[in-house]
């Protein structure tokens, strides 16, 4: 399915955070630190964190599925560099997409919210190479937000959207609901994409969190092509949308 999605990068985060419709499940607390209490920190030196948001196993009749998205960032209270990457495949199959992105990052709320430009770079067939600018970030201790615009060196101008909260009802126990969705601004074929929005993701996580850093998880996700784009798959015989299991890890240091 990625094959029919506009190189966009389960974001950022999906990214993308990043940035599939990353995806996402890009920060959140306590599992991820926010902006100010890692500012406490970067008075005594460099900030330096890693965020695995997602380390994720999708079982499936036509190919078991992996997918990950990862980041870190490198910095001070202020000025930071975001490294991420995000991705996935079917075992036996090789990988379907992959995307990094290499972001400056500033924080523009308290709570951990963040403005961010940089470039991206899609590794898959097709590949492309983008600018990015958006924002992502804490905007209340539970919820995350992430929203961001692509323009590629084809001219290709693309938005991803996508929004997490994390309910906590029992000490250890996170509920996360999460949403994500892409658009694109013109017909796209050699992306497969057609002009508006292309892709919606829904989904909801329940993770147990081991220790601060590790928390487990299983949940389910619902996929579905949008407008031009579910047209263009259904003329090419694929499927439209799709709903999986999924198993994954959450961690940070």
């Amino acid at each position: 399915m990625r094959a029919l999605f506009p190189g966009l990068l389960l974001l950022a985060a999906a990214p993308a955070g990043a940035q599939r419709l990353p995806y996402e499940d890009v920060l959140g607390a306590p599992e991820r630190l926010r902006y100010d209490e890692v500012a406490v920190a970067s008075e005594a030196g460099p900030v330096s964190e890693f965020y695995g948001d997602r380390f994720e196993y999708q079982p499936a009749s036509g190919g078991d599925a992996y997918s990950w998205d990862v980041s870190a960032e490198f910095g001070s209270e202020r000025h930071r560099l975001w490294l991420a990457s995000a991705g996935d495949g079917v075992f036996g199959g090789g990988l379907q997409y992959v995307e990094g992105q290499a972001l400056y990052s500033h924080p523009i709320l308290e709570q951990g919210l963040a403005l961010q430009i940089g470039v991206r770079r899609d590794f898959v067939r097709p590949r492309r190479s983008y600018a990015v600018v958006g924002v992502q970030g804490n905007v209340s201790e539970p919820l995350y937000l992430g929203a961001f615009a692509f323009v590629s060196t084809r001219n290709e101008l693309s938005f991803r959207a996508f929004a997490y909260y994390d309910w906590e009802p029992v000490t250890r126990v996170v509920v996360q609901p999460y949403a994500a969705a892409e658009a694109i601004a013109a017909d796209a074929p050699a992306l497969g994409v057609g002009r508006g929005p292309t892709e919606l993701e829904l989904g909801l996580r329940l993770r147990y969190r081991i220790a601060e850093p590790f928390a487990p998880y299983v949940g389910v996700r619902y996929d579905r092509l949008l407008g031009r784009t579910a047209r263009i798959a259904r003329e090419a015989g694929d499927d439209v949308d799709a709903t999986s299991l999924v198993l994954g890890l959450r961690s940070y240091f």
